[in-house]
Parts: structure tokens; sequence; C-alpha cells
């Protein structure tokens, strides 16, 4: 019996279950094979899920043959920006600076009491009320929320679990303070019906609210039944002045532990369901760590580093202020099966092909302050922490002491830039352990990482990646001296990458190369190779020649006029491709080469005493049209420009939807 005997569909059936790697050797077999998996919308639509990185959503009304013109149509709209007509929306509340965005759903602060830091309840509303063409456009529902005490942050897991995770300060009635983390539905604002306790308590400490206001901080993630916060509390006040903690948040019970010091960790995101990234700002390094399970009725572990990544080592006089860290969205092992929210998409992105995004914010002995974004695939930093997690590692950290309330706290200080100054070390503390597995930055980052320069106010906005692209905005300044801001994309899909490659590539050989009058002060260039000599392409798009002796590029200079088919740009080496897209008139650039952070800059000037290559490849696309934003934020199929007031609250949204067709 032959393999083509069984049906068509039975065909199809079995070779969905190979990933495009295998179907396309598949496809090599023979003609019928290959006619088979050509034919098969099915298969077609599979294939083109795994290389544009999502996952099918079975609960979507949608056929495959939709779903699949959707997905094409919609990765081509990404790939010159082609949005759809902007739409503008006003908060008609005051808000605070807690805000969150995640699973098609914006959340806010509200400030009603005119509190500097935290928030007094929660607003929120669904992004497809925000999007273009919406009947609720003209008049959004925000949702309300009132917890009945000073909020400090938020935690959401919108589609898994319904769940809104709110850390509260209130008074008590001897006038101290006491800490705690509430567990609500969402979409009703009530006790979330799966938590066995409706909160966590956490530390209780000898302070008015009023006192201590402004002074603690919380970062909150969700990931199935795992809820993981790191606080910090009030300087002076507690010992030691932040914890590490996991708990089950359906339970209650608490996993696992850590006692750390406040200017070493600021924020920490889950990997996968039980691997989570810690950034270490006194080491210099991001600690990978594994959540071990715990039987039910056990004191909770302690939280052990399986390897620490050291960043470069910085220059004289330059530390580390604080690290935010964000992967989105987050690998679990449960669905999203929470009915409120339940999704209609036809596809979602896939957790396992995430990004994740550090900005990291430095400053040096003379009060300046600079911002640095690294960006790593997820599955790269768990292939390094699978290696390296086979023997248990000792803690860099001292042992955790019970939480010692105080009454007094000391002087905080800060450098001119705001930013809190890591206390110096207390010369009794015990130092830590040696970690026998940090990993040298030029033995893991280069070939898998890219660092990015960037604004400290556009970082001061984390929720800025989502799935493998990231968005910023980039300063332009006008003749009349006010601020334009400029869109900017950065992909960092492989697939993506090549295919945005070829085309270009395929483009400027197709146009005749022709002189053009330079459009700067003549330079020295770099000297092309001999003539038919061709680059290595490190994508593996073939060899890319450079225009021939006498031509220039394509076209007119970047940006000069709509008609641009090209890049009037000479490549350097076949790996950078610049391009202008002749219909919306987007800029952009395939970057594949190994490039210098800070290249421009004295070695005595840079923040890395070293000199700094990476190598991930980027697709970089920036908008044509300029716009008034103080930031912007990403989610799915949106970027979401934010217009700040002088202290930096949001007063409108201009939500920018990428077409992909109905």
């Amino acid at each position: 019996m032959s393999l083509f005997d069984l049906s068509h569909e039975l065909l199809v059936h079995i070779l969905s279950y190979l990933d495009y790697e295998h179907l396309q050797v598949c496809r090599t077999l023979c003609h019928a094979m290959n006619k088979l998996i050509q034919s098969s919308i099915y298969l077609q639509y599979a294939m083109q899920l795994q290389l544009y990185g999502y996952e099918d959503n079975p609960s979507s009304p949608m056929v495959v043959a939709d779903k699949l013109r959707c997905l094409l149509q919609q990765e081509a709209s990404w790939s010159r920006l082609d949005f759809e007509r902007e739409s503008t929306v006003r908060i008609p509340f005051n808000p605070s600076s807690i805000y969150d965005l995640t699973d098609g759903v914006l959340l806010l602060g509200e400030s009603v009491s005119g509190t500097q830091s935290g928030a007094d309840m929660i607003r929120w509303t669904r992004l497809t009320e925000l999007a273009p063409g919406s009947r609720a456009l003209l008049s959004p529902t925000w949702e309300r929320i009132d917890v009945g005490a000073h909020i400090i942050d938020v935690g959401l897991s919108v589609e898994e679990h319904d769940l809104i995770v709110v850390a509260t300060d209130r008074e008590t009635e001897n006038n101290d303070t006491k800490f705690e983390l509430r567990l609500i539905q969402l979409s009703t604002g009530l006790n979330h019906p799966l938590a066995a306790k409706p909160s966590i308590p956490l530390a209780e400490i000898q302070a008015t609210p009023q006192a201590v206001a402004g002074h603690c901080s919380v970062c909150i993630e969700i990931v199935g039944d795992l809820l993981g916060f790191l606080f910090h509390y009030p300087a002076g006040y507690t010992r030691p002045p932040a914890m590490f903690e996991v708990y089950n948040w359906k339970t209650g019970q608490c996993l696992e532990i850590r006692g750390l010091e406040c200017p070493c960790y600021s924020t920490f995101t889950f990997l996968s369901p039980d691997v989570i990234a810690l950034p270490n700002c006194a080491e210099n390094t991001i600690e990978l760590c594994r959540i071990e399970a715990t039987s039910i009725d056990t004191p909770p572990k302690q939280l052990q580093t399986a390897c620490s990544l050291q960043l470069p080592s910085l220059g004289r006089g330059h530390t580390i202020a604080q690290v935010t860290c964000r992967s989105e969205p987050k690998m679990t092992n449960s669905t999203r099966n929470a009915r409120a929210f339940r999704s209609s998409e036809p596809f979602h992105l896939k957790p396992a092909d995430a990004v994740v995004l550090f900005n990291v914010m430095t400053h040096d002995n003379q009060g300046f302050h600079e911002c640095l974004t690294l960006i790593v695939h997820a599955a790269a930093l768990l292939r390094i922490f699978e290696a390296q997690s086979a023997t248990p590692v000792p803690v860099v950290t001292p042992q955790p002491q019970p939480i010692v309330s105080y009454t007094v706290p000391p002087p905080k200080e800060e450098s001119a830039s705001g930013l809190t100054v890591p206390a110096p070390a207390d010369p009794h503390e015990p130092l830590p352990a040696t970690d026998s597995r940090r990993i040298p930055w030029v033995n893991w980052g280069p070939d898998i990482c890219r660092w990015l320069e960037a604004s400290f106010s556009a970082s001061r906005w984390i929720t800025t990646t989502c799935g493998q692209r990231y968005v910023t905005v980039e300063e332009d300044p006008t003749d009349d001296d006010s601020m334009r801001s400029t869109i900017v994309v950065y992909d960092f899909n492989p697939h993506n990458v090549r295919r945005l490659a070829a085309q270009h590539r395929k483009r400027r050989r197709f146009h005749r190369y022709r002189p053009i009058e330079p459009v700067e002060p003549p330079g020295v260039l770099p000297q092309p190779p001999a003539p038919g000599a061709a680059v290595t392409d490190p994508l593996g798009l073939g060899a890319l020649p450079f225009p021939p002796a006498g031509g220039g590029g394509t076209g007119t200079a970047i940006g000069a006029g709509p008609e641009v088919e090209g890049s009037a740009a000479r490549l350097e080496d076949g790996s950078l491709i610049p391009f202008t897209d002749p219909t919306t008139r987007v800029i952009g650039q395939i970057q594949c080469s190994t490039t210098e952070l800070m290249a421009g800059y004295a070695m005595h000037y840079r923040i890395f005493d070293e000199k700094v290559q990476t190598a991930l490849p980027f697709a970089q696309l920036s908008s044509y049209k300029t716009y008034a934003y103080g930031a912007v934020l990403l989610d799915r199929r949106m970027v979401i420009g934010l217009k700040l007031n002088d202290v930096d609250d949001i007063t409108e949204l201009v939500i920018h939807a990428i077409k992909r067709g109905r």
C-alpha cells in the first residue's frame, strides 16, 4: 500500500503535525507530495503561522482561507507601516502614572485626590472600542474599579484568567501602613471567584501612608497559577528592604521567596511558565532562575539562580540605576479561557517566539543619565538556561531575614537625574557567594542580542514590545523649535528580515543604477570591492553585488519624495539594505551585520568600557509623517501614540491600527 493510497484529508491531517522545515523537506520528495502541500490551504496557513510567529485561534469564526488572507495582508501592511485612518481619543478623567497594556486591554490609573504617586481607582477599556470604525469610538466605555484604598501598582492576566492584581497600602487603626495584594476579577471589579483568599497580606510598617507615599514600588506578573511580585518597601522601615515572592494565587500558598537589596533589583519578567529573568543592577547581570514546584503546606523555598548573564563591563564612573524588562505575550501552560475576554481574532502571537526588552538606565558621576535598550529572543535565553541549569548554583545574595520594622527612614540619596543612587555596601554585611555560573558577555550576548540607543523619556513606557516587534519614537526638531516624533518599528522576526531583504535587493537590481548628486559634503567613503565581487550575506540570501563603478543608488536620496524606489545610499557591505517604500514613503533599513554600540563616541564617553558589538538581525521602519507624541505603545496590531502634558500624564491617545482587510 502506498502512502498516496490514503485519502487527501488524512494525508493533510498527518502532515499538519510537521513543522515548517519538515514540510519543506517533504515538498522535495516527489511532485505529488509537493502538489499536495502547495494546494492545501490548511497546510499553507500552518506554514505561514510558523514563519510569522503566530498560532491559530480555534475560537475564531473565520474559515482557514480567510485567516490566511488576513495573515498575509497584515504582515504586508506591517512591512510598510500601512495603517488604517487614525483615531484620536481624549482621556475623560485625570490619569495617574499607573498604566498597563496587554491582551487588547488598556488600563489607566485615575487620580481623584490629587496624589503625586499611585492612583485612587482603576479605569480600563477594550482597544476594539478605540479602533477606527468602532461604533463606540465617539464615546468609549471606561470601566471603573474602586478598591477603597490607595493603589501602588497593578498586574494583569486578561484573556487567561480575567484577573487584575492590585497592590495597595492603607492606614490601620494604629496609624501604621499595611501593604497587601488584592485579587480582583477584571470584568466585574469583585473578588476573583477562583482565588481562595481575596488578598495576600504583605508587610506592615510603623508610619502613615502619607509619610511613605511615593517611596515604595512593586512589579507584578501573572503566568498560569503563578503570581510573582517584587515589592520595594520604603527605605529604612524593613529589613531586607525588598522581597521577591512567588505565590499560587488560586490557593494563596507562597512557593518561593528571596530577600533583596533595593538598588540591586527593580523588575523581572517571566521567560516561560517556570523561568524568570531578574536583572541585577549592582552586579551588572541578568539572573535566570527556575521556580520549583512545591507541595501543599510546605514552607516556601529560597529562589535559586541557575546562571547569571554578565552584561558588558561599565566604564569608570558609570552605574546602572534601573533596569525595566518585559516580554509579551507570556508563555503559559493553560489556555485563554476567560469567557469575558475570549478573543475572536483569527490568530494570536506565539509566546515562544517573543523577544525580551531590557531598558537599562545609567548615570555617571557627573549626574548625567543615558538609556540603552537590549533586545533578545526569550527562546535564546531559555536555551542558555537549559544548558547551564544541570547543577545548582549558589545564591549570589545573602539569605533573606524575616521582615523587621523600623521607625525612622534614612535620607534618600538621589542623583541630578532624579534616579536613586545605589547605597554603599554595609561593611558589616557578609559578602555574597562567588557565582560559578556567571557567563561573560562575550560568551553569550554578541550573536543573539541587539543593543539600541534610546531616549530616557520614551523608555519610561515599558509596553513597547509585542511578539517580535518593538516600537519607539525618535524626536525630530522643527524650524519653530517645537518637537515632533517619528514612529519607529523594529522587527526581529528572522523570516520578515529575510523577506524584506530579498524584496528590496530584487528591487535594487531591477532598477538601473544612475549617478546622483551628493546630498552631503563629500567625505571619506568605504571603497567598494573589485568589479564583479560580491559580499557575504549572513541571512543566506546569496551575494549582494555593489553598484557598478560610476553609478550611485537608485532614484533620489532617501526621503526626497514619494517616487523613491530604492535607496541612494551605497552599501558598505551587503548586510545593510536601506530602502524607502514607494507607497507609504516609509524609510527603512534591514540590518543584518554586526554593529558597534555608541560607535561615534570616544571610549571615555561611552557607557561601557569595552567595544560592544551585537549581531541580531532586524528590519527598522520609520514613518514618513511626524507626530506630537511623547511616546508610543504597542499591542498586537496597534501602535498607540501618547500625547502628554507637562508632567508626562496622558491627555490623548491616537490609535494606529494596521491594515489587514476584512
